[in-house]
């Protein structure tokens, strides 16, 4: 075997070294000394990424747990712009296009996850798109970030009264009496609490406390005109529901309710127009069209009395002049 002298060997290896694009001092492999270059077809399929515009979150802890509300609705972006795309969503939304508002407002809470203000912008674009429960969970985000975020304490309060839920309405509602005591709203919000969980004079004193705090909030008088009908405190409702019918606007249901109040007094007169005004208000509204025609009945037959008692009275009246004049020609 032919063996290369000592020089030789030196020269030799300094040309690997060069050809492999190597310093004197680095460690050459195989790999990279015979690497091949990409054909056309691979190089066409290779994509070079350029530096990150901003430092964001690439991987899906970093955007919330998988499966999270946060890895959902965040969408990733280029542009560190959260003012220009929470600004540019809520002016979609005043505009009436909430679709993009969505948009905007989930790139915005990418950018500032732990924004409550945004979580609630975004629940209400979703609520206005006709996506309730979408909007809810957004919502709910923004409360768990901010449970002094009075604006969606009160709207979860009502959704969970509304779909008739009110254990899980309560601690909406317990959040609003820290954070927002003096405003009506939520007085008013725990009347309904307590009419849904049947603490009935509890919703009468937190209704009346409602309405001192705004005498013109017509729901508020029925809250406490139908919890006081529970506990048999008529008049009481009768004064509570007959100022709702004052104001606006006078829902069925109010009539109705002040009707049952009305009839429980013996004022079938007045029983039988509110509950008049409530069907004509609502043809469709069952309780009060079937409490005309039962009152109707009621006010007929008493109506009935009244003038066989009239025509009674006129006829012994009669009866006794006849006698009388029959006793003076005698």
């Amino acid at each position: 075997m032919t063996c290369l002298s000592t020089p030789a060997l030196s020269a030799a290896l300094s040309v690997l070294i060069l050809f492999a694009g190597c310093t004197p001092h680095g460690e050459v492999s195989i790999a990279q000394a015979v690497q091949p270059t990409p054909s056309p077809d691979l190089a066409s399929d290779l994509v070079v990424a350029g530096p990150a515009e901003i430092d964001a979150p690439s991987t899906p802890d970093l955007l919330g747990e998988p499966g999270s509300v946060l890895a959902r609705e965040a969408i990733p972006h280029h542009d560190a712009r959260f003012h220009d795309h929470y600004q540019e969503g809520l002016i979609l939304v005043e505009a009436g296009n909430v679709g993009e508002a969505v948009d905007h407002l989930r790139m915005a809470v990418f950018d500032a996850p732990e924004s409550a203000a945004t979580w609630f912008e975004l629940g209400q674009a979703y609520v206005s798109a006709g996506r309730k429960a979408r909007g809810v969970e957004c919502l709910q985000q923004a409360v768990d970030r901010d449970p002094g975020h009075a604006d969606a304490q009160r709207f979860l309060a009502r959704h969970f009264l509304g779909r008739g839920e009110p254990t899980v309405a309560r601690p909406h509602v317990q959040a609003l009496s820290r954070i927002a005591r003096e405003d009506f709203r939520t007085p008013y919000l725990q009347s309904r609490l307590f009419l849904a969980l049947d603490m009935w004079e509890e919703a009468i004193t937190a209704g009346r406390r409602a309405v001192a705090l705004n005498p013109e909030f017509i729901y508020a008088y029925n809250n406490v005109g139908f919890a006081a009908l529970q506990v048999g405190r008529d008049q009481l409702a009768i004064q509570y529901l007959e100022a709702a019918t004052e104001l606006t606007p006078v829902e069925p249901y109010m009539l109705n309710n002040l009707g049952v109040a009305y009839e429980r007094m013996a004022r079938h007169g007045d029983a039988l127009a509110v509950f008049g005004q409530a069907a004509m208000a609502d043809p469709m509204y069952v309780k009060a069209v079937s409490n005309r025609e039962r009152m109707q009945q009621v006010v007929d037959r008493e109506v009935a009395d009244e003038v066989s008692r009239i025509l009674a009275a006129r006829a012994g009246g009669r009866e006794a002049e006849g006698v009388a004049s029959a006793a003076t020609a005698r």
